[in-house]
Formats: C-alpha cells, sequence, structure tokens
C-alpha cells in the first residue's frame, strides 16, 4: 500500500532532509494525491507528521543521553536553529527540551507512539461500490476558506456563514448544497461552502462563484447518522474511499474539485441524511 511505503521511508530518513514531492515519490503517487491519502489514514498532514516523528526521537534522544547538545539535537531532525526547535519541542511536550531532560521525563506516557506497522483500514470504513457518472458544467456561488495543520476553523462554520446569506445569492438553489474540496497547497486545502445557481453574473460581497466543468466521477454514497460525531463519519468514509477503493480501482484521481452534495435528502437541522461524494476520475 502507498502509505506503508511512505512512512518506512520516513522512518528510514528521519535525521535526512525530506521534502513533501520526494515522500510522495516513494508511494508512487502525486503529490497531492498522497497529501488527500495521508490525511484520510492518519488524521494529519504528512509534514506535521514528519515533524512528530522527528521531535518524538529527539525526546528519546534526552531521555538516553544527558550529555548532547541541544543544538546537534536541532540540526539532526531538520531545525534550523535551535530556538525553532525548542519552540516546537515546547508545543508538543509542554515543556523546553532542558527541562524535559532535567525532570527526567518520559515519553512513553506523553506521546503516542509511533506508526511503525502497516496501516490497516477498519472494516467499517470501507464505502459501497460507487456509480460512475458523467456531471455536466454547473455554477457555484458561496465561501471558501483555507485550513491546514495550523487552522482551528472548522467548514461548519463556513457553513454557518453562508447559510445566513443565502437570500443575496440571485437564482440560488437552496436544495444543492456543495462542500468542495479545492486544490490549494498541497499540505493544506480550500474547502468551499456554496449553493448551485443558475448564474454567477453577479457575486455578493465576500463570497465568491465558481464553474465546474464537465468531468466524469466516482459517486459515493452513504447515510449521516446522529449516533456519533458527522466529523466522524465523513473521515471513515474518506478512508476508504482514498485508502482502499481508489488504490485499488481502474480509475486515477483527476486531480480537479472533488465535493459533497447535499440536497432533498440530507436534513440540514439535524445533520442527518444521504450525502454523495463525487471523486473526478480518469481511467487507468
Amino acid at each position: 500500500m502507498p502509505i506503508n511505503k511512505a512512512i518506512s521511508y520516513i522512518e528510514a530518513n528521519l535525521e535526512q532532509p525530506l521534502s513533501l514531492k520526494e515522500i510522495a515519490d516513494k508511494s508512487g503517487l502525486s503529490p497531492y494525491y498522497f497529501s488527500r491519502l495521508f490525511r484520510a489514514l492518519t488524521g494529519e498532514s504528512t509534514m506535521s507528521y514528519l515533524r512528530q516523528r522527528r521531535l518524538t526521537e529527539a525526546a528519546r534522544k534526552l531521555e538516553m543521553n544527558n550529555n548532547i547538545a541541544l543544538i546537534n539535537l536541532a540540526m539532526d531532525y531538520g531545525f534550523d536553529s535551535q530556538q525553532s526547535f525548542t519552540r516546537a519541542f515546547k508545543r508538543t511536550f509542554g515543556v523546553p527540551p532542558g527541562q524535559y531532560r532535567t525532570d527526567g521525563r518520559s515519553l512513553r506516557s506523553k506521546f503516542q507512539q509511533p506508526l511503525k506497522q502497516p496501516y490497516f483500514l477498519d472494516p467499517g470504513a470501507l464505502p459501497m461500490k460507487p456509480t460512475i457518472r458523467i456531471k455536466k458544467p454547473f455554477n457555484v456561488i458561496g465561501m471558501s476558506k483555507d485550513f491546514g495543520e495550523s487552522s482551528s476553523d472548522n467548514p461548519v462554520d463556513l457553513w454557518g456563514l453562508v447559510c445566513t446569506r443565502i437570500n443575496e445569492i440571485e437564482g440560488v438553489n437552496k436544495d444543492r448544497a456543495y462542500g468542495l474540496c479545492l486544490k490549494g497547497s498541497v499540505e493544506n486545502f480550500t474547502y468551499m461552502a456554496a449553493f448551485e445557481t443558475n448564474s454567477i453574473s453577479t457575486v455578493p460581497k465576500g463570497m465568491k462563484s465558481l464553474t465546474i466543468d464537465t468531468a466524469e466521477y466516482a459517486v459515493f454514497t452513504f447515510t449521516i447518522n446522529d449516533r456519533s460525531p458527522i466529523g466522524d463519519q465523513f473521515s471513515a468514509v474518506y478512508q476508504g474511499i482514498w485508502g482502499n477503493w481508489l488504490p485499488n480501482s481502474n480509475y486515477n484521481y483527476a486531480e480537479t474539485p472533488d465535493f459533497e452534495l447535499y440536497d432533498h435528502r440530507f436534513d440540514g437541522t439535524t445533520d442527518t441524511g444521504e450525502v454523495d461524494i463525487w471523486i473526478p476520475i480518469t481511467k487507468k
């Protein structure tokens, strides 16, 4: 599985300079596709995972060697200065590295151990078989925001803002809402909460318009219930799509916007009901 190859490569090169492209190349995937897959399976970005693994190994060395210089640790694990290493270490472990060593702390009780075993999906995360569809061009208007490892915002908050201004959108179809994942930087993603509209000639202030061209999609339909957080349910389905179905299918990810479609089958007041996830594809 591509994710296992990438993690093995990371583990073998923790003290070497690594870039996202280099890690993705080892998996045989494009950086953007790899980033989506890695985040779906591990819950964090590739470079965040790499940084946490390096900090974990640095903490381990502090436990084993009282004489090791902090500047050497910083350089060994890819930090450009002792100061940046100290700040990152404190964010992760709650104390600077010098105090960590002086206090005799142990990461065994403070930090999740590295993911070294092959990653297997929870069978419950496997999605149903998709339908393959061609979708003609359509227009949306809404609001977008970049979401990355440093962002504390939630796409749900973005939906709240858009829904309060829905009546400002001319020609809006209130029964067709789209949560679009747009291609921003490879480590972050841009999410757009939008509604379908028959015209984008007038765009309300603070909103954006977007036209999605004709494309072929794998469409996954699943039902959201009220028994667990909606984010966890989406995460499970995306794990199945990115980590299981797509790598084993006859398709490649087309790297154009993928999206969630909320129509009359979804109840926005209870956040329950059927949702479609549309993944753009091309034949291998």
